[in-house]
């Protein structure tokens, strides 16, 4: 591979990545980004949480988490709830206005999707996903060896 082929990649996937979100957030016309669609996903899977196992999981800081959390909380999406049996433990759960809003969005994304990639055949799509896969198996790898 030529080494100016490695930043060419690189600056090919940010633009997709980019142009996609942009995408994303004009069809989708209400009030939560992407990182607060992730959130409420999570919590959607998992369930309640502390907000710090929400920041674990997404790869977020904790004061990024806090602003992400205060917002949906105003919002309406997810909620605080301390424990009784120790009030200084806080659960954030999401609401059933954030499951309607993370169902809207989940339904926008597979419309885009459909949109996206409906230049693909099935072949190259799961072609591009095994790519994309290694890819990034193979970069984790590298950052862990490289602490």
């Amino acid at each position: 591979m030529e080494n100016n082929n490695f930043f060419e990649l690189i600056h090919n996937a940010e633009l997709f990545n980019d142009a996609t979100m942009t995408l994303f957030m004009k069809k989708f016309n209400m009030n939560v980004n992407i990182s607060q669609i992730l959130a409420l996903s999570k919590l959607k899977e998992e369930g309640p949480q502390k907000s710090t196992a929400l920041a674990v999981s997404l790869g977020y800081t904790s004061g990024a988490i806090t602003k992400l959390t205060n917002n949906l909380v105003k919002g309406g999406y997810i909620k605080r709830e301390p424990q009784e049996h120790d009030r200084r433990v806080i659960l954030i759960s999401i609401t059933d206005k954030g499951l309607e809003v993370l169902e809207e969005a989940q339904n926008q994304g597979q419309n885009m999707r459909n949109e996206v990639y409906s230049v693909l055949n099935t072949d190259e799509v799961n072609q591009l996903l095994n790519i994309q896969k290694k890819l990034y198996e193979r970069v984790k790898q590298l950052n862990a060896d490289n602490k």
